[in-house]
């Protein structure tokens, strides 16, 4: 998937007062940081995982869910959630605790990846 695809699937720019720039964009992968009052916050990144069994496989054994795709914590800054099978969209912070960043995820157009 070209990636300025990805682009419209992150939450808008300003949402609950971030600012969303972009920092990243290649083939199969987006990468967007998130500030508030000019401080960076967390770094947002959706890839395509289609061909990265590894990548798709830490999902297989998720307890928690954002809307309807599996959610997992990597770590204590990330968190990671698989959309339809193929996406992965992460959300790393060294501020923000799982519960806000599961909030974070929550804001991305899961719907609208879904369909890619």
């Amino acid at each position: 998937v070209e990636g300025g695809k990805l682009n419209a699937f992150f939450p808008a720019d300003g949402t609950d007062g971030y600012s969303r720039v972009f920092t990243q964009e290649k083939e199969g992968f987006v990468e967007a940081k998130l500030k508030k009052d000019g401080q960076e916050v967390a770094t947002l990144a959706i890839s395509d995982a289609s061909s990265d069994e590894a990548a798709k496989g830490k999902f297989a054994s998720a307890t928690d869910k954002v809307g309807a795709h599996p959610l997992v914590t990597v770590g204590k800054n990330q968190s990671a959630a698989l959309v339809n099978g193929r996406f992965q969209i992460k959300v790393s912070s060294q501020t923000l605790d799982a519960d806000a960043r599961k909030a974070l995820l929550a804001k991305f157009d899961l719907g609208g990846l879904s369909k890619l």
